[in-house]
């Protein structure tokens, strides 16, 4: 197997209209690179943050079926974030430049992976994780469980997610002093948001819905076709 097609990506298939809102603002862009495409981008990044959202935290309690505190702080950990993405996200995107949009356009290029003609959302995983998050996951699955191992996997997944997600996004705009302290401030609420629901919620968890949040997250594990 070459190097190429053997990067792990963390993944997930985007729903039908999501899917055809990142197509139609990627197309539109492409079509017509000095238009402005707001009106497309504004309809793409609420339903994105807000699947996001669902497919990292509210996902796998549902799969877990975890009940209890964990359940209520993972929960509350992503309202947290929902609450901080979504009153940073109106602020930023009302005054963007087509410049701009066009590296958002390049940027939602960056992360969508197509498996036959599904479309998924998907970072890489660097190959030293990603072979830790097999064995971490395997092991767990086998009731040979080393917590220390999964957290530090579950970590680099958040961490991937806000660098891939937000930094990503965020390094497309040219932010002003005032925006740029506002996403530092939000950033730091997303991490320790993440950080908590990871490193208190999964510990807390009964053993069989912890396997379950592991099985969940190693069905993200994917690997493409297209690299």
């Amino acid at each position: 197997m070459s190097m190429d097609d053997s990067t792990l990506h963390i993944a997930f298939e985007a729903s039908q209209p999501l899917q055809q809102s990142i197509e139609q603002f990627i197309d539109g862009m492409l079509a017509a690179p000095h238009r402005c495409h707001l009106e497309q981008l504004d309809a793409l990044v609420a339903p994105f943050v807000d699947e996001v959202l669902s497919v990292f935290f509210k996902g796998p309690l549902e799969t877990a079926q975890a009940k209890g505190a964990s359940a209520r702080l993972i929960l509350g950990a992503m309202r947290v974030i929902n609450h901080s993405a979504d009153s940073l996200v109106g602020r930023l995107l009302k005054n963007t430049t087509v410049a701009e949009q066009l590296a958002l356009a390049r940027y939602f290029s960056n992360l969508r992976r197509y498996q036959q003609d599904t479309l998924y959302v998907a970072y890489p995983l660097s190959p030293s994780m990603a072979e830790k998050a097999s064995l971490a996951f395997q092991a767990s699955l086998q009731g040979e469980e080393d917590m220390a191992a999964l957290l530090d996997v579950l970590q680099a997944i958040n961490d991937g997610a806000i660098t891939h997600f937000m930094d990503n996004s965020v390094s497309c705009l040219t932010l002003g002093r005032v925006n740029r302290a506002l996403v530092a401030a939000a950033r730091v609420t997303i991490c320790k948001a993440t950080a908590s629901a990871t490193h208190k919620g999964l510990p807390g968890m009964e053993a069989s819905a912890r396997k379950a949040v592991v099985h969940y997250f190693d069905q993200m594990l994917i690997r493409f076709d297209d690299g």
